[in-house]
């Protein structure tokens, strides 16, 4: 896609610094493997002279995508092909975590989960190669692993859930701030909910019921504050200006090369300038392009996917009925930590993309949360 119909993107970048990554690797291998485990500023000489674009490694997010590769690369005689399949293996073994959480709580749901979680078009397609999305996907699914089978399930050892944990929190933080910014708080309220359904009187398990989701609620707002503290650019009042900052120049960009963009209208830099413009950026994430927005031939399969999005939301709701649906959002912990970080994620994505291409790759972690709260919703009614 990148070679043949956009002609360039940030994969020949990423891939350039794998490149530099493995033929140092093989001029010496200490230099290599400290490009691999080292962050730029404590690089050696000669790891910076073996590098062409030193911006990349400046940058973490890139550099977690260029570090990923270089591992990959030493065993696939540093290919393209073999480097990104590695990472897309990655990523397929997120989502295949994301899918045996999801499994472990509904046995009975593990076809439409496996439809839902791991053939979802989209994600199938852009989450592959040497980009950022393929480890933001992995990250994801990994940290839900990690945490389910930690905090709350235990019945798997601690070795691989304290691993999928701790690779999962890095990706999922390092690649794109906003993920860990939406699931923090859902993740937190999800635990702290499927901690209350193991109270066995149910009096008890009705009052915790409130107390602890307020617990979830501030002790995620709690966590997001102490990562603000930490870096900079977690914190609230930079993230805004920096997404602000990104939404106006992929708007120029779009623009100037005749992309495919959508526009949200004037926007502050400020929660209100954000919240209002939260479900229009929420319904161009999960809904558009809408048919007649597919100008370009890249554009059709994500409008196609898009329109199933809406009719299948349509139809879930219709035939479960508003009752049942705010019922199973207040009874079932799972259906409101999907929706929670998939609504949360697609006012991120939709906020800051502009551009309908960019859109199609940025908002696929969100996709898997939301087809899994439809799947649980819709089986609500078969009951």
């Amino acid at each position: 896609m990148y070679q043949y119909y956009y002609g360039y993107g940030d994969t020949f970048y990423y891939y350039q610094g794998v490149v530099d990554i493995f033929n140092a690797f093989f001029r010496s291998p200490i230099t290599g493997l400290e490009m691999i485990i080292s962050n730029y500023d404590n690089y050696s000489g000669e790891a910076k002279d073996a590098l062409t674009y030193h911006l990349l490694f400046r940058q973490n997010s890139a550099a977690a995508v260029i570090r990923t590769g270089g591992f990959f690369s030493l065993f696939s005689f540093g290919s393209f092909i073999g480097t990104s399949f590695g990472i897309t293996t990655l990523a397929f073994l997120g989502n295949w975590m994301l899918y045996r959480v999801f499994t472990d709580i509904y046995p009975k749901l593990h076809l439409p989960f496996a439809i839902a979680v791991l053939y979802v078009p989209s994600l199938c397609f852009w989450g592959t190669g040497v980009m950022k999305d393929p480890l933001s996907l992995a990250g994801l699914g990994m940290f839900v692993y990690g945490l389910y089978f930690l905090a709350y399930k235990r019945s798997r050892g601690y070795i691989l859930p304290i691993f999928a944990l701790i690779i999962g929190l890095y990706y999922a933080a390092v690649i794109k701030a906003y993920i860990a910014l939406a699931l923090m708080p859902a993740s937190l309220v999800w635990i702290t909910l499927l901690y209350k359904e193991k109270i066995e009187n149910k009096t008890v398990r009705m009052l915790m019921g409130p107390v602890l989701l307020v617990f979830g609620t501030a002790f995620g707002a709690l966590a997001l504050m102490q990562l603000g503290s930490i870096s900079e650019k977690f914190a609230l009042e930079n993230m805004m200006v920096e997404v602000v900052r990104t939404q106006w120049w992929l708007s120029v960009s779009t623009e100037r090369d005749g992309g495919t963009g959508y526009s949200l209208g004037l926007v502050e830099p400020t929660v209100m300038g954000m919240l209002k413009t939260f479900p229009a950026a929420v319904n161009v994430s999960l809904f558009r392009p809408y048919p007649w927005e597919a100008r370009k031939v890249i554009v059709i399969p994500s409008a196609a996917e898009a329109l199933f999005t809406l009719l299948f939301t349509v139809y879930v709701f219709v035939r479960v009925g508003v009752w049942t649906t705010l019922k199973a959002l207040f009874k079932d912990p799972t259906v409101l930590f999907c929706l929670i970080f998939a609504i949360i994620f697609a006012f991120a994505v939709g906020f800051t993309s502009m551009n309908f291409g960019a859109l199609a790759r940025y908002k696929i972690p969100a996709l898997p949360f939301y087809f899994s709260a439809l799947v649980i919703l819709l089986s609500y009614k078969k009951k």
